[in-house]
């Protein structure tokens, strides 16, 4: 659907665009049902470091790392489907490529005309992890954390668990329930998010992200980034360059 079909079969009085674009530090949003944006304000556009226009019609599992991605799906389709919104939700968002950060997310459904659902809203403002996010999300928030700053090292998940004080069962559990997959997969991902945008930049040899990221033998390097992109480095960075 494109953005002016939504925005003319949307009844009226339920949110203004030009008050998005107001918000400097605050991330707002409009999806179609089929998960395809039709609208972003400055400060989303901004922390992708993209134009609205490079946004707009892509859905989220063209812009975000695969974890965050299925994360954001499924909470659109639940506030779509039950029209029950979902309200200060604890998650992980791209602040610019290769990197994310805490944010408190509400979400809305919006109606057409007829009463019929056509869409989702969404508000993502900042979060001070360690001030703010309490509980068990505030130890994967600390997880997080620390994989960021360790990403030239080959991480394991029981280095990750002792720098959190944490079991490994527990801090499986913890990753399962709030981004549904395991530490490790969790660790790939980012990693390999990093690589993608280090790819792009033709200065750096292949051999030599693998490398930063904690990957000293090409060859392993290659099969971890060929596991989550289907695809190996090279191949990657030819695509960027076509």
């Amino acid at each position: 659907m494109k953005p002016s079909d939504f925005f003319d079969q949307l009844h009226p009085g339920q949110i203004s665009t030009v008050l998005m674009d107001l918000l400097p530090d605050i991330i707002t949003y409009i999806k179609d049902l089929d998960g395809r944006y039709v609208h972003v304000n400055r400060a989303f556009a901004e922390t992708l470091q993209r134009g609205a226009d490079e946004i707009v019609g892509k859905t989220d599992a063209e812009l975000f790392v695969a974890e965050l991605a299925t994360n954001y799906i499924q909470d659109d389709t639940t506030v779509c489907q039950s029209g029950v919104p979902i309200m200060e939700k604890a998650e992980l968002v791209t602040h610019r490529p290769g990197i994310v950060r805490w944010y408190i997310t509400n979400k809305i459904p919006l109606h057409q005309r007829d009463g019929q659902v056509i869409g989702m809203a969404g508000l993502s403002r900042p979060s001070n992890a360690h001030q703010r996010v309490s509980g068990p999300i505030a130890s994967v928030s600390k997880a997080v954390d620390y994989i960021y700053e360790h990403l030239d090292e080959s991480l394991g998940v029981d280095q990750l668990a002792d720098a959190c004080g944490l079991s490994i069962s527990s801090l499986e559990r913890h990753f399962k329930k709030h981004f549904g997959c395991t530490p490790g997969r969790f660790i790939s991902q980012v990693k390999i998010s990093a690589a993608c945008r280090m790819l792009a930049d033709t200065s750096y040899s292949i051999a030599s992200v693998g490398e930063q990221l904690g990957y000293p033998d090409p060859v392993v390097f290659s099969r971890a980034f060929k596991r989550e992109m289907k695809m190996t480095p090279s191949v990657y960075r030819k695509s960027l360059l076509a």
